[in-house]
């Protein structure tokens, strides 16, 4: 068995963003408004297609202080994301619960080359009580299902 040695290619015609998602704190509403929390940061990316649920998939962006992680503020980092693009990217008139996937990634950086760590993605399930998400469930997925969640050939 060979070890991945690269991060796969998360480029897709379906991409309709990819920038840097800033949140306070561990991202609770309160926290958004006072200026003294931390910055915390993940590299967001959503894909949209005609035949799929819209994707969000948060990546950690393998840097030294990046706040609070992606994991330990999830429920609110998907609230925070969902307010801020369900208008537009996350595509309107369509019902949440039935078009939105979530996806939880920690590339390969540089501590995981050294110990020989993979590439790790989740989906996660949330409960949707029409102003927050809660009680996150993770699922682990392969590299080869997140390529075809997001329309990218797959890998040999």
């Amino acid at each position: 068995m060979t070890t991945q040695i690269a991060n796969i290619n998360l480029d897709s015609p379906s991409l309709v963003l990819d920038t840097i998602f800033t949140w306070k704190g561990s991202g609770q509403p309160i926290q958004q408004r006072k200026p003294n929390c931390w910055d915390s940061k993940c590299q967001l990316r959503i894909y949209q297609s005609y035949s799929m649920p819209s994707i969000v998939l948060c990546s950690d962006l393998d840097e030294e202080d990046t706040g609070t992680s992606i994991t330990n503020s999830l429920e609110n980092v998907a609230t925070l994301i969902w307010q801020q693009y369900h208008k537009q990217e996350l595509l309107p008139n369509r019902y949440l619960v039935n078009n939105f996937l979530f996806i939880e990634h920690y590339p390969r950086n540089k501590r995981s080359r050294i110990t020989g760590e993979p590439e790790d993605f989740t989906l996660v399930q949330f409960n949707w009580d029409g102003q927050r998400f809660s009680r996150p469930r993770w699922s682990p997925l392969t590299p080869n299902l997140v390529l075809a969640l997001i329309q990218q050939p797959l890998t040999k």
